[in-house]
C-alpha cells in the first residue's frame, strides 16, 4: 500500500528523452562554461493521499491555521495526482547533454507531519522521485523552504530531521563536503551560494564568509529559498526581520558590488526584478512550479513595469506577520524603489530552464508540462 502510492508517481512520470537549442549557446564545446540547468520553483511534494504523510498532523498553534493546512494537503493531492507528474516529466525532456544538474528553489515537500521519520521519509521519496524523473544520473540540489521543516510543533523533532538528512543528500549529490543548510559550490567558471533563510537560521557571519570564498567566480548566483529583493508583500524574505535591517543592507550591498544573480521561490508567483545601485547589480528571478490550477501554465502578468513595484502593499489590509503592519510595508519598498529598473510579477507555474556562459544567462518559462518554450527572462546579457 505504501509503496503503490510512490509507484503511481513513479509510472506517471514515465521516461523520455528530448532536446531544446538552449538559449545561451556560444559553442558546443567550451570546456564546460556553457551549460544549462534544470529549475524548479515550489514543488510541495505530497502523497496522492492526503492523509498519508500527515497520519499524525492532528493539531497546529491555531485552529484556523489547523483548517488552512488541511486545505493544502487536499490542494497537493489533487496537483500530485493530475499534473506534477507530467510538468517533471516535461522538465526532463527538455534536458539537453548540457544540462549540468536540477536546482529546486525550496519547499521540495510540503511538511506537516509531526513525525521526525515520516518527515525523512516525506523528503527521501521527494528527493527519489524527482530526481529519478531525470534518470537519475543528474545532481539534484535543493535549497531548504519553511515547508521543509514545517511541523508546527516545535518539539516535534521536523527541524532536526531535515538537518540530519540534508547535508549527507547535498555532499553526496555535489562530491564534496555539505556540513549544514547554507553552503557554496562551484560549476565550471561560476558560483552558486545556497542559503537557509529561515529566520533565525541565517547565520550572517557565516553567509559572509561562504560569499568571500567565490571571489574570482565569473557569475554568483544566491539561491534562497524567500526572495532577497521584497515585492512588498510581507516581510518573509532572506534577512527581512526588523531586527536584520543592516544586515540585510550590507548583503545586498555586497550582492551588487558582485553582479549576483539571485534565484527564489516562496511566493507561488514568477517574478523578475533588475535592481541597480551605487554598488553594482542585482538580478533577481522569482520561479514557481506550483501548478494547484491547470490555468496556470498560461502566463498572466499582474504587475509589469517599473511603476507596478510595490503593488502588493496596496492589496493587504490590518497586521502582518510578526506585527509588520502595511505602513512598515511601505517604508520598506520606498526603500528599494530607487534601485528598481524593471520589475514584473505574473500569475503561472511551470518548470524553467537556465542557460548559462560567458555571453548570457536567461531563465526560460515552459508552461505547466509544455515542451514548448515560453516567456525567456534575460538576466544577464
Amino acid at each position: 500500500m505504501e509503496l503503490s502510492r510512490l509507484s503511481f508517481l513513479k509510472l506517471a512520470l514515465g521516461a523520455g528523452a528530448g532536446s531544446l537549442m538552449p538559449g545561451c549557446m556560444t559553442k558546443p564545446k567550451d570546456g564546460g562554461s556553457t551549460y544549462s540547468v534544470a529549475l524548479l520553483g515550489d514543488t510541495h511534494f505530497d502523497s496522492t493521499d492526503n492523509k498519508f504523510y500527515h497520519a499524525k498532523y492532528l493539531s497546529s498553534t491555531t485552529e484556523q491555521r489547523y483548517k488552512a493546512h488541511l486545505k493544502e494537503h487536499v490542494r497537493n493531492a489533487k496537483m500530485w495526482t493530475e499534473r506534477m507528474p507530467s510538468l517533471l516529466r516535461a522538465s526532463a525532456k527538455s534536458a539537453t547533454p548540457d544540462t549540468a544538474f536540477i536546482l529546486q528553489m525550496g519547499d521540495l515537500v510540503q511538511g506537516d507531519c509531526n513525525d521526525p521519520a515520516m518527515h525523512r521519509r516525506m523528503l527521501t521519496d521527494a528527493f527519489n522521485l524527482i530526481k529519478g524523473a531525470y534518470g537519475g544520473e543528474l545532481p539534484f540540489i535543493s535549497v531548504v523552504g519553511n515547508h521543509d521543516i514545517r511541523g508546527d510543533i516545535p518539539t516535534d523533532g521536523t527541524r532536526e530531521a531535515f538537518d540530519a538528512w540534508q547535508p549527507p543528500v547535498v555532499s553526496k549529490e555535489l562530491k564534496q563536503k555539505v556540513t549544514g543548510t547554507t553552503f557554496s559550490f562551484r560549476h565550471g567558471p561560476d558560483a552558486f551560494v545556497v542559503v537557509d533563510f529561515n529566520d533565525p537560521r541565517p547565520d550572517f557571519d557565516l553567509l559572509l564568509k561562504v560569499l568571500d570564498g567565490t571571489d574570482g567566480a565569473r557569475h554568483l548566483f544566491l539561491v534562497s529559498h524567500g526572495p532577497t529583493i521584497p515585492n512588498g508583500a510581507s516581510r518573509w524574505f532572506l534577512l527581512g526581520g526588523k531586527d536584520r535591517t543592516e544586515e540585510r543592507r550590507e548583503l545586498l550591498r555586497r550582492l551588487a558590488k558582485r553582479n549576483a544573480i539571485v534565484l527564489s521561490g516562496h511566493t507561488h508567483k514568477i517574478e523578475y526584478y533588475d535592481c541597480v545601485l551605487p554598488e553594482g547589480r542585482v538580478t533577481q528571478f522569482v520561479a514557481s512550479s506550483v501548478w494547484s490550477n491547470p490555468d496556470l501554465d498560461k502566463l498572466k502578468f499582474v504587475d509589469k513595469g517599473v511603476a507596478d513595484y510595490g503593488n502588493r502593499v496596496k492589496k493587504l489590509k490590518g497586521l502582518q506577520r510578526d506585527g509588520v503592519t502595511p505602513e512598515d510595508l511601505v517604508k520598506l519598498v520606498e526603500e528599494y524603489r530607487p534601485y528598481i529598473r524593471d520589475y514584473s510579477l505574473a500569475n503561472g507555474a511551470g518548470h524553467f530552464r537556465l542557460d548559462i556562459s560567458d555571453k548570457c544567462v536567461a531563465a526560460t518559462f515552459y508552461g505547466g508540462a509544455s515542451l514548448v518554450p515560453g516567456r525567456t527572462y534575460l538576466l544577464r546579457g
